[in-house]
């Protein structure tokens, strides 16, 4: 048996399905079996696996045993000359095995090979080839010195970016996304370490590989793409405090003996603080949007408040009373000409009660998660929030001094973020919010996967975007219609397409993303066009829904 490829799987069925797909197409020429551990998902994964690709060996973990644990079941029980450890969230060429396999089979001195990593928007990806995190180069990476100097040899050793990224290079490790790995090499040294759960395993396992004697060959022959964190993405805390366990661990393991006169924990402290700053990066991130909303919210009840009692507003208030009594509602407004004698911590209550409600409020609608620059859902926002204030004061009856001033409040807050959001539609044109009118969508690609899409989309009314037409990877295509709509042109007409035709977002099939790839290589992507790909199981995964917007579909969404 030529080729053992191990897949680990963990909530990741639609892209895993993908890779399987590529897997297969490029093992047309060696004796290959494959194998999926999934990792105890509760996204349908296996259930996917076993009926869609019964010649894969599916094996299923009751619980998540990480990275080392999961892929070391497979590990166990593989025959082929050479392994392949490949993440679900990959999409290989056609000739990559062939490639990798072929470098180990005529190299027989090196223990493990990896090709050049890819990133969906065509950049590489520096950890497909690295060097060990000793001392010096973990200075320089946490420094930002290897930043700085990108090509200088001494200060760029952890990611090598003074290699040639197209050039063959013996380094020091690969990346486990993508590592082939000699099977005489693997019986030498062991399988993977099981005391890091995710993350380090790779680093370690080429260290002892390089400390057995073997060699490590980055091989950019073929490439490969990685939707780098797809698995860990839900969980983004919990994995990036795992990331720096297992250098630590390293660490511990590895550079003890080697460098005995350095004090190591010089390298804890430093891991712990580019932790702990990366950590408060993130924090900031998230915390971005909320903060600026906390801050507008706090102004419009200011100036609400400050509008209500102003005493220039005192007969319209009286005469909002007398119309109010005409009508028979039960309201008196001018009980509060001004405002209550509150004490200033009853005062502050009433500001931090108000702002947590609205700000829950947005939360509920969506606003920071996928509505993040939506005008309409803030509006609805504001008026879920001041509606649950209104609600609320009836049981705290020594607050319920003027729904008139929480209306002022309302008003404005409908206003102030709302308009915020309009300017980021408009001038910002950031990727979560869409412009004045309905996104622009080009879809590249025009197999049955492009079609169902297509002819989906076009039979849904409302829809905050429309699809403007197809790219074709055949020139006998354009002008054409395809699902309804016309086929513009072919891939390397892909920058003018967009330019042309004010493109906001490109939805690509797997069978165009070879063709994509080579476009983006050109570097000309803008980073506010968004990237997606349609699942091969679309036209399934969409049955029944009733979408209004691009999210609301079943896309893989590759950048935003």
């Amino acid at each position: 048996m030529d080729l053992s490829v191990v897949i680990l799987s963990y909530n990741t069925r639609d892209l895993l399905e993908q890779a399987l797909r590529t897997v297969l197409d490029a093992a047309t020429h060696l004796e290959t079996e494959i194998f999926v551990v999934d990792n105890a998902s509760s996204d349908d994964s296996v259930q996917m696996v076993a009926t869609k690709f019964p010649t894969v060996r599916l094996i299923c973990n009751e619980q998540n045993l990480g990275f080392a644990g999961g892929n070391n079941v497979a590990l166990r029980q593989l025959q082929g000359r050479h392994v392949l450890l490949l993440n679900s969230d990959t999409i290989i060429q056609t000739e990559t095995l062939d490639v990798l396999v072929g470098y180990l089979d005529d190299n027989p001195k090196v223990g493990a090979a990896g090709c050049k990593i890819l990133n969906p928007d065509g950049t590489m990806q520096l950890s497909c080839r690295r060097g060990f995190p000793t001392p010096l180069a973990a200075f320089c990476k946490m420094s930002g010195l290897s930043w700085l100097f990108p090509k200088n040899r001494l200060l760029a050793q952890y990611n090598l970016t003074y290699l040639d990224p197209e050039a063959i290079n013996e380094v020091d490790a690969l990346s486990g996304s993508c590592m082939m790995v000699r099977k005489a090499a693997m019986d030498q040294v062991g399988m993977l370490d099981e005391d890091y759960f995710f993350y380090g395993e790779d680093l370690d396992w080429c260290f002892r590989i390089r400390q057995a004697g073997w060699k490590i060959s980055y091989v950019p022959k073929t490439e490969i793409i990685h939707f780098q964190g797809e698995s860990s993405r839900a969980q983004q805390m919990r994995f990036r405090y795992r990331f720096y366990e297992a250098m630590s661990i390293f660490v511990n393991k590895h550079m003890q003996q080697r460098y005995r006169f350095f004090p190591l924990w010089i390298l804890h402290i430093g891991i712990i603080l580019y932790g702990a700053l990366s950590f408060g990066i993130n924090l900031l991130k998230k915390l971005g949007l909320p903060l600026v909303d906390m801050l507008l919210v706090l102004m419009g009840l200011k100036l609400g408040l400050t509008l209500r009692y102003h005493e220039q507003f005192e007969p319209l208030i009286r005469q909002v009373e007398r119309l109010s009594q005409k009508f028979g509602f039960d309201a008196e407004p001018t009980r509060w000409v001004e405002p209550p004698a509150y004490s200033e911590v009853q005062w502050m209550l009433v500001y931090v009660a108000s702002i947590a409600i609205w700000l829950l409020a947005f939360y509920l609608v969506g606003l920071y998660e996928r509505r993040k620059f939506s005008v309409l859902w803030s509006t609805i926002g504001v008026s879920l929030g001041f509606a649950i204030i209104v609600t609320t004061v009836f049981f705290f009856k020594g607050y319920n001094f003027s729904r008139l001033a929480a209306g002022t409040a309302w008003l404005w807050n409908i206003v102030l973020l709302g308009g915020w959001r309009l300017v980021a539609q408009r001038y910002l044109r950031t990727s979560s919010g869409r412009r004045l009118g309905r996104r622009r969508v080009l879809v590249i690609g025009t197999d049955t996967v492009a079609v169902d899409f297509v002819e989906y989309v076009n039979g849904v009314q409302e829809l905050d975007f429309e699809v403007i037409g197809l790219i074709a990877q055949q020139a006998d295509l354009r002008g054409k219609s395809v699902g309804g709509k016309p086929v513009l042109g072919v891939v390397n007409e892909m920058q003018q397409l967009v330019r042309e035709y004010r493109i906001d977002d490109l939805v690509f099939t797997s069978g165009a993303i070879s063709d994509f790839l080579q476009e983006a290589h050109r570097g000309w992507r803008s980073p506010k066009l968004r990237l997606c790909m349609v699942p091969e199981s679309f036209a399934s995964l969409v049955h029944g829904r009733q979408p209004s917007s691009m999210t609301d579909l079943p896309l893989i969404e590759i950048s935003s």
